[in-house]
């Protein structure tokens, strides 16, 4: 039995994580400076967006997506990874509220938002992976 292998585009996942910050970075900020909650809390959550791109694109970096591995290993470690890259950026944002004296609201809300974000655009650009060998696989 041949166990189908794949690898994920690296290109594809950081356009991903790009954009799913930069929409929540212009979501947060937007919705801030209409609210009337001022610009030091849009900028409080403009950094948070930007810690969790940077950790992001780190840990993309590190699991090496384009890699051949068997289709359950890649999904697997894909979850595995996205768990500890988030409470790396966690960890990232308690140091954020520490050393810059950002607010905690602001700081969590915005975590939210684009983690909420990071996860649609990037299970989509997996979902299309994974659908693509499932494709080849069948014919």
């Amino acid at each position: 039995m041949n166990i189908p292998s794949i690898s994920f585009s690296f290109r594809r996942l950081a356009l991903a994580q790009l954009m799913a910050t930069t929409v929540a970075a212009i979501l947060w900020g937007a919705g801030s400076l209409v609210s009337g909650f001022g610009m030091q809390i849009a900028i409080e959550g403009i950094a948070e967006s930007a810690v969790l791109f940077a950790t992001s694109f780190v840990f993309l970096v590190v699991f090496v997506p384009s890699k051949e591995r068997p289709v359950a290993t890649a999904a697997t470690l894909w979850s595995a990874a996205s768990f500890v890259r988030f409470l790396v950026a966690l960890g990232a944002s308690i140091l954020l509220y520490y050393a810059a004296q950002f607010g905690a609201r602001p700081l969590m809300f915005s975590f939210l938002l684009t983690a909420v974000l990071l996860l649609i655009c990037e299970t989509r650009v997996i979902a299309h992976d994974l659908t693509s060998i499932n494709t080849l696989t069948q014919e």
